[in-house]
């Protein structure tokens, strides 16, 4: 993977976090509110690891880059899901 791979995964899990949290966390936003860093770390995590563990379909630099976009939404739903179920109820007690 070179480096506009990585840009590509970072670019993509930004857009991914940003996209989540106007669409649908935009009456829960804060000015202190954080929650886009846990998207986008899930986000970058499953397309690095989409990437990685399933080696198909078109490649730019060397990112599968199908598996890499599904794999991203998919870290960042399950990342957000832990985040609102275990972290979150424990930072307002």
């Amino acid at each position: 993977m070179g480096i506009w791979a990585w840009i590509v995964l970072l670019v993509g899990a930004a857009a991914i976090a940003t996209a989540a949290q106007f669409l649908f966390f935009a009456k829960d936003r804060g000015p202190t509110d954080y929650d886009w860093v846990y998207i986008a770390g899930g986000a970058l995590l499953g397309g690095f690891t989409g990437h990685v563990w399933y080696p198909v379909g078109p490649t730019f630099d060397g990112l599968y880059v199908l598996p890499a976009i599904a794999a991203a939404f998919v870290g960042a739903a399950v990342v957000e899901f832990i985040y609102r179920r275990i972290l979150r109820p424990r930072q307002k007690a």
